[in-house]
């Protein structure tokens, strides 16, 4: 939902006067087998595939 919130705030307008926070800035890891892995700052990852695929929307 908030994906859907920063999109419509940024198309139009500064998300701020929508009250919506900023985007966080994630760190993203890559392991050597090929894993990938998301974490917010200097904290432990928050999402992590070992073997991630590519998909078509």
């Amino acid at each position: 939902m908030r994906a859907r919130e920063w999109a419509i705030a940024g198309a139009f307008r500064d998300p701020v006067d929508y009250d919506i926070p900023d985007l966080p800035s994630w760190r993203v890891r890559h392991s050597e087998c090929g894993g990938l892995s998301f974490a917010d700052g200097d904290d432990e990852p928050f999402i992590a595939a070992d073997h991630p695929v590519t998909v078509r929307r």
